[in-house]
């Protein structure tokens, strides 16, 4: 089953495209099959961690792109397409397993780029002043999924450390 399946309704009309990849085909023209889901994956898995807690917080939004520009090798195209696919497909993107997401990546990136995802995770959790313990659990469960050893989650969660909410008062 191809990647783009995971987004096509059950039922109804088959189409050649579905409409998270008609819209990540429009946000970057031209680029490859591989970055297209590169890209998508990342979403999700923003997704995922900002919309753990059912809301996305304009600190969240603020925040994305300076931790993607920071932490991942993404292009400023690429940066942007992930924030938009995040904010307006985030319901669709939080909605699917966390597997669907980590299981591309690991073919596409090396474990040095897939741990600055997961550090990328964790910025992402903290940039409202609060990593709660429901983000940092979603980011272990990726952590896992992305074939990062629990070090490499300790360490990505150590950057954050004053942002924590379970060491906080």
């Amino acid at each position: 089953m191809s990647f783009w399946n995971l987004f096509r309704p059950a039922e109804g009309p088959s189409e050649k495209k579905s409409h998270l990849q008609t819209k990540v085909t429009e946000l970057l023209p031209g680029e490859e099959e591989s970055t297209l889901i590169l890209v998508t994956c990342i979403a999700g898995l923003f997704s995922r961690v900002a919309y753990a807690d059912m809301e996305i917080a304009p600190e969240e939004v603020a925040h994305m792109e300076k931790a993607l520009l920071e932490w991942t090798e993404l292009s400023k195209n690429q940066i942007t397409a992930v924030v938009e696919l995040t904010l307006k497909e985030v319901k669709d993107l939080a909605g699917i397993e966390n597997h669907k997401y980590t299981d591309p990546l690991n073919e596409i990136l090396s474990n040095d780029q897939r741990y600055k995802v997961l550090v990328g995770l964790f910025s992402l959790a903290a940039s409202d002043g609060n990593a709660e313990q429901l983000e940092s659990e979603e980011i272990r469960i990726i952590c896992k999924g992305l074939l990062l050893e629990h070090k490499h989650f300790i360490s990505a969660r150590a950057t954050v450390l004053e942002h924590l909410g379970a060491l906080k008062n």
